[in-house]
């Protein structure tokens, strides 16, 4: 079950998708494509075989067509094999 910091941290991204565009171009210097909006998506990943998979949230760029789709993953601590985990990424 996720913590209450895990749920805070992706409701701030709910309330403001436009943040995860941000962080990827001002943290990580990720360079983005242009877009006029940013909006909330399906954060479900199913496949025709169990299990399936659930991002925290996923966030749509673009404006009446979408240019770049970002999965966000509140990770609250290191660990190198979640790197791995999540092969639909």
């Amino acid at each position: 079950m996720p913590s209450a910091v895990h749920e805070i941290l992706v409701e701030l991204f709910r309330q403001r998708p436009q943040m995860a565009a941000e962080l990827l171009r001002e943290a990580v210097s990720v360079p983005l494509p242009p877009f006029s909006e940013a909006r909330i998506q399906s954060s479900t990943f199913t496949d025709l075989t169990p299990p399936e998979y659930r991002a925290d949230l996923v966030v749509r760029l673009g404006g009446k067509t979408p240019v770049l789709g970002i999965i966000l993953e509140v990770q609250l601590q290191i660990d190198p094999r979640k790197r791995y985990s999540w092969p639909h990424y």
